[in-house]
């Protein structure tokens, strides 16, 4: 195929395009808005997309209102408090699309949203038209091609659920096309450019995109003649510098996103989550693809959705010797996606994703459009040989879907589909009419519009938000009740209780663990649009946080959820300054409400008043515990010393001491046990003793039982159980069809009322379900249950590619010993050996505690304020000690004390602080700058100037050899 440069008018083939994107999207995304849903999913675009843009369109209209403050660097609506630059460059910052928000008024910014996602996918589509203008192609044939493009399983998921993931789509063809002009002497300024993009657009799909022009290049490289020639080289010389410029040019973001990524919990993570091969399931599911599907897993495999593409495939092999740069794609692709490794590193050495295989959608939907245009020419002796391999690939798929129990309602379509293409096709060889571009369009569009609306249940239409219901959940996830507790005196208050005058004045907000899952609504874990809230749901996470969360075995602990509510854990709150939590009105019997928390607007629970909210009434809850963001703490410890303490009794001391590295010149104080350790025995579920260090489960509904003996001397205690050196070891896929068999009814060669089934067919069964659910796969929970209240640890399936990383240890919290008449239960919830400690422990709730607090909070900042960028208040001290906080740590603040800079300490191993030793009234200020942002910044404007001069530069010498010649 020759990739000619030949000019050409393109403005009837661009207004095709723009008809049938059209036609694409009433086919598509139109059956939503037909039902009165959006395009606004339940998932990462409600927790993620929409308020990060949502938010950062305001944070530009404030900077462009007050230029000389500059922008917002630390936002207090990330969590705990994050980079603001740092978190949205990874999603929005260099995205041009983003900025086209500003175009829509604050209500219409929703609707704003869906349009911008139909733009990119629309330049998606345009992107390819360009690319594939390049080929001698027909003009239908392309039009074709980009619709194949757009409805790839990679652009459908990505433009629902992460739309900009849809940008690497627009840059790859642009890339191709750009490596292809340097290599024939044409301009090596494109290249450049779309290296720069490609890189400010996301760093991270960059280097995916890097990747694949690499292999484009080597492949594309052996094709051409000469390859050794001067001039060949010179052409090299030529596309490196421009990369390496466009490159150098992205220091401004990639700077401060690489030094956020050195600490970013995400990529801290086992390579390949530690696996050394796919699941069964993987394997079986990669004939399938050949089919042509929408879908993404397992592990994000993805091809097209057009059921032609087998046909596609086997006559590309056909006619190798016309197209080998494509086939010997082919042949690389299917021997990458065999092993996790291969995957892993395509994705940054990370997890075993196949993003990477967006990639073959470029040449798949180009060869798809040669295809079609060659139909015309083939007989049937042509069709003979192509049906035959296409049989036999068939035959693997049928038995892989039997396997995998793949649904009918998924595969029915496709093998219609499939059936109709070869029908038309064949027909046509003597019916040409079949054949005409316009039967060939409509039933490509037809296959598109089932493959998107019938063929995955992961784009099934009732997880996307009806039209209205998106903003109530996004800007009020606890319904009218923060506006209550913003407005409205406390019931404490009514009944005159005066509010402290220590109390801080600043304070985070927080949920209960089960809220709105009793009414199965949707759970909130992003509060960009509201007050501080612990929970902050993002790719970039502050490692800071996480680090804390380790700490103190929060069994909650994820990646993009570093903390969450933290079990519920009370002192934990505290200690976050959370002061207000929502939770379901009624409040279900399940509730784990932390220590201290009382009901905002009533005696009791079942008195508090109730608020309207997306999710079903709401009630309100309120601590006077909580701590101040920044507070002075006289009474440390070294961190050698809070590393040997457990998880609980870090927990049980927040308020009692702090840690630092340095202690030099400070109190460290000698730390009393603040737990009690409750003795248990462990039966079965044939009332035998049993050990936890070796527990074979062969049955998952089995229940263990702790018994505690006087379980009433505990009263009053937080229950927790502490779980530390988890090893569990997989049953084989062999040994898990055993079991399952040994677990299912009926599978025992004898008639039955209730199932009747021979032992070969039940082990069948077993197979085909193991199969199905990936097994074997390193997936475990350990589930423990105190009255109504039941939780538990669990290590994440590798299948879970953003948040999997080893769990072995954990804290659950089990509510009170008041619930727990004499003892507690236990269940394994994945049949394997298990290998664990476990230890129950109490922690006292005493009044010694809320004095602990209370002195804290009198040694609070006073006349705190959070500025732009900026937080200053004063302390007064009388002995030396530290200036403790919950601000997460990072390199880009910065402090003075009385107007002296002053070096910034870490406390706790995770959070801001500052070393005070000399007694006095303190002014304390701290700033933030985003760190490498300012150094990224003059090293991109220094890498623009000589861009610039050697721009003018070569546009003199062109002017200079024309006025010459």
């Amino acid at each position: 195929m020759k990739f000619s440069f030949a000019k050409q008018r393109r403005g009837k083939l661009y207004g095709g395009y723009a008809l049938f994107f059209v036609l694409f999207c009433l086919l598509t995304y139109g059956v939503y808005w037909l039902f009165g849903y959006s395009l606004i999913s339940t998932h990462d675009v409600l927790h993620q997309h929409v308020p990060i843009m949502i938010e950062y369109r305001r944070i530009l209209l404030s900077w462009l209102h007050h230029l000389s403050a500059g922008p917002l660097q630390w936002s207090w609506h990330i969590g705990l408090g994050a980079d603001a630059f740092q978190t949205f460059s990874y999603y929005i910052i260099g995205d041009p699309f983003a900025y086209l928000i500003l175009l829509f008024n604050k209500a219409h910014l929703l609707t704003g949203f869906q349009l911008i996602g139909l733009v990119r996918m629309f330049f998606a589509g345009l992107s390819f038209t360009y690319f594939a203008s390049h080929f001698s192609l027909k003009r239908w044939t392309i039009w074709l091609g980009a619709m194949v493009y757009l409805s790839s399983g990679f652009a459908i998921y990505a433009s629902l659920f992460q739309p900009f993931f849809v940008n690497a789509l627009i840059l790859l063809p642009l890339l191709i096309t750009a490596i292809e002009a340097v290599l024939q002497g044409r301009s090596a300024w494109g290249f450049g450019f779309v290296v720069y993009f490609s890189v400010v657009v996301n760093f991270y799909l960059a280097f995916i995109l890097a990747l694949g022009g690499i292999t484009y290049l080597i492949l594309r490289w052996i094709e051409l003649s000469h390859p050794l020639a001067r001039q060949r080289w010179f052409n090299f010389v030529r596309m490196l510098c421009s990369g390496v410029l466009g490159l150098l040019a992205t220091a401004w973001l990639t700077l401060p996103e690489t030094k956020a990524l050195q600490s970013s919990p995400r990529f801290d993570v086992p390579f390949a989550s530690g696996m050394h091969f796919y699941s069964l399931q993987y394997y079986l599911s990669l004939p399938n693809a050949l089919l042509g599907n929408v879908n993404v897993d397992p592990f994000w495999l993805n091809t097209l959705s057009v059921n032609v593409l087998l046909l596609v495939v086997v006559w590309t092999f056909r006619h190798y010797r016309d197209y080998k740069l494509i086939v010997r794609l082919m042949v690389l692709t299917t021997i990458l996606s065999l092993l996790p490794m291969f995957a892993a590193t395509l994705n940054g050495f990370t997890s075993p994703s196949n993003r990477w295989l967006f990639l073959m959608s470029l040449p798949m939907a180009l060869m798809t459009g040669v295809f079609l245009q060659q139909l015309k020419t083939m007989t049937l002796n042509d069709w003979v040989p192509i049906f035959k391999w296409a049989a036999v690939i068939l035959v693997l798929i049928l038995i892989s879907t039997q396997i995998i129990a793949d649904s009918t309602s998924t595969v029915l379509p496709q093998l219609f589909f499939l059936m109709v293409y070869a029908g038309v096709f064949v027909v046509g060889t003597v019916r040409q009419q079949l054949l005409k571009p316009q039967a060939l369009s409509a039933l490509v569009m037809a296959n598109i519009f089932v493959a998107f609306n019938f063929e995955n249940a992961a784009y099934d239409i009732h997880q996307f938000l009806p039209n209205g219901a998106a903003r109530a959940l996004i800007s009020q996830p606890y319904g009218t009740a923060t506006t209550a507790v913003a407005t409205q005196p406390t019931w404490a208050e009514q009944n005159g209780t005066k509010i402290s005058k220590y109390a801080p004045t600043f304070a985070r907000t927080s949920n209960v663990s089960n809220y709105v899952t009793a009414s199965a609504g949707i759970t909130p874990n992003n509060f960009l649009l509201n007050g501080a809230n612990t929970s902050s749901f993002y790719s970039i996470q502050n490692g800071a946080a996480i680090q804390f969360s380790r700490d103190l075995l929060n069994n909650q602990r994820q990646l993009n959820l570093p903390i969450q509510q933290f079990d519920d854990r009370g002192r934990v709150l505290n200690f976050l300054g959370v002061r207000n939590l929502y939770a379901n009105s009624p409040l279900p019997s399940d509730t784990n409400m932390p220590h201290n928390y009382v009901p905002t607007f009533g005696e009791t629970p079942d008195l508090n008043q109730s608020f309207y909210g997306a999710n079903g009434d709401v009630q309100a809850y309120q601590t006077t515990d909580n701590f101040p963001l920044m507070y002075f703490q006289s009474r440390v410890i070294s961190n050698q010393t809070y590393k040997q303490l457990d998880a609980n009794e870090k927990e049980a001391n927040l308020a009692n001491v702090t840690a630092v590295s340095d202690t030099k010149n400070l109190k460290v104080t000698k730390l009393q046990p603040q737990s009690v350790v409750i003795p248990y025995k462990l039966y079965d579920a044939d009332q035998n003793i049993v050990s936890t260090t070796n527990i074979a489960d062969t049955n998952k509904s089995d229940t263990y039982t702790l018994y505690i003996p006087n379980a009433k001397q505990y009263r009053g205690m937080g229950i927790r159980a502490l779980i530390t050196n988890v090893h569990y070891t997989e049953p084989t896929l062999t040994d898990r069809i055993n079991i399952d068999k040994l677990n299912s009814p009926g599978i025992n060669g004898h008639l039955s009322s209730g199932s009747n089934q021979t032992a070969a067919h039940g082990g069948w069964d077993a197979f085909k379900r193991d199969v199905a659910n990936g097994s074997p796969n390193q997936a475990w929970r350990i589930s423990m249950t105190n009255g109504d209240i039941t939780n538990s640890l669990s290590q994440m399936p590798e299948t879970n590619l953003s948040e999997y990383e080893k769990t072995t240890a954990g804290v659950l919290n089990l509510g009170w010993a008041d619930q727990m008449p004499n003892g507690l239960s236990m269940q394994l919830g994945q049949v394997g050996r298990y290998s664990f400690d476990l230890q129950l422990v109490g922690i006292p709730m005493t009044t010694q505690y809320d004095k602990q607090v209370q002195r804290l909070q009198k040694n609070g900042l006073k006349k705190l304020r959070l500025g732009h960028n900026e937080i200053t208040g004063s302390v007064t001290t009388k002995q030396s000690g530290v200036l403790a906080s919950s601000i997460p740590y990072s390199a880009g603040w910065h402090a003075t004390v009385n107007g002296h800079t002053v070096k910034l300490i870490k406390t706790n191993r995770a959070f801001v602080g500052i070393k005070l030793t000399k007694p006095g009234k303190q002014q304390i200020k701290l700033t933030y700058r985003t760190p490498g942002l300012t150094a990224g910044i003059h090293f991109t404007a220094i890498v623009s100037g000589l861009i610039a001069i050697l721009g003018i530069a070569q546009l003199g010498w062109h002017l200079f050899k024309r006025k010459k010649d």
